[in-house]
């Protein structure tokens, strides 16, 4: 039987060593515990990796943009991120269970990832309880495991997927505001 790494009530965070960076780490009670990287300066590639798994994730399409998951040696997406115009969307998982990415504030940093009924299984809260004035523009959030069926896989796959969407979200909100001063 397969020992699980998570139960509900984990809480983990993501911290921004360097803040020009792209490169995150997640952390389990202070110690490393996984990573996510973006390959570029400006793309959307990105690869994380956590004792579970390693996964790549890529923003797609103009038209109908979606953020495909992947396992690294696969040439198929595992699951396909489907975004909404106004925050949030459906994760199309392998099994088909429906899977939402909300917000849960006006601001934007508060999310969870929720199952077909309503319930949080992953929620992401931007910020840090230490917060330090050198650490204003790095990316950091909280994330706590909501649900006790969550296996080691789905973690890993939301974990990471989740962060990798605000990470997006707040690079796409910096650029709309610098223009929108422009």
């Amino acid at each position: 039987m397969e020992k699980f790494l998570t139960k509900q009530g984990d809480t983990f965070e993501w911290r921004q060593p360097k803040a020009m960076a792209r490169q995150y780490a997640l952390l389990r009670q202070g110690e490393p515990f996984g990573t996510l990287e973006f390959r570029s300066a400006f793309g959307s590639l990105a690869w994380s990796t956590d004792p579970v798994q390693r996964w790549t994730f890529k923003r797609v399409g103009f038209f109908s943009p979606h953020v495909t998951v992947r396992m690294p040696d696969s040439e198929s997406d595992y699951a396909v991120f489907e975004p909404r115009v106004f925050g949030g969307g459906a994760l199309h998982t392998p099994d088909g269970r429906p899977v939402t990415w909300e917000p849960l504030n006006f601001w934007r940093t508060q999310w969870r990832f929720a199952d077909k009924n309503g319930n949080s299984i992953l929620h992401y809260q931007q910020g840090s309880e230490d917060f330090k004035l050198k650490e204003i523009f790095k990316l950091q959030a909280e994330m706590v495991v909501e649900s006790s069926r969550i296996t080691n896989l789905e973690f890993s796959m939301l974990a990471n997927l989740g962060f990798y969407l605000m990470a997006l979200y707040a690079e796409d909100a910096a650029v709309a505001s610098t223009a929108a001063a422009a």
